[in-house]
């Protein structure tokens, strides 16, 4: 009886602990909310454009967590069309060097004409043994 007793209880603290920890507060105040990709190896994902008398600049840091041992990447520059779709102009590959960590890259694209522009990346995160995918944009429109 008593072990039934003692069993009821310890379901009964995991129960209201586990119903504790999903609750949420409804509010009426607007709130921001900013969403950010959980990657296991890759800490962060940077890109930059710049543009000058029909040439852009392309900067792109991907940066891995404690551990990593190695990050590859490809960049893709695409100009925007007129129907919305994409083409892309000018594309490189870059690995990391003396730092394990961190991958940077920067690459100028010459005879361009202002417009909207994307810098993509895919790269590959190498930490503890296993290899992450990992992908982002940026967009950019030129005057």
């Amino acid at each position: 009886m008593v072990k039934r007793i003692v069993l009821f209880g310890v379901c009964f603290l995991l129960l209201t602990g586990f119903i504790g920890n999903y609750s949420a507060v409804a509010t009426t105040s607007k709130q921001e909310i900013i969403v950010e990709p959980f990657w296991e190896n890759a800490a962060l994902i940077s890109l930059d454009m710049t543009f000058s008398n029909g040439t852009i600049t392309s900067t792109g840091t991907v940066t891995g967590k404690s551990g990593t041992t190695a990050i590859s990447a490809t960049f893709v520059l695409a100009q925007r069309n007129a129907n919305g779709t994409f083409t892309e102009v000018d594309r490189w590959t870059a690995r990391n060097g003396n730092v394990a960590f961190l991958l940077t890259t920067s690459r100028t694209t010459r005879n361009l004409s202002a417009g909207t522009y994307r810098l993509s990346v895919t790269a590959s995160v190498t930490r503890n043994g296993r290899i992450e995918t990992v992908n982002g944009n940026h967009s950019a429109t030129f005057r």
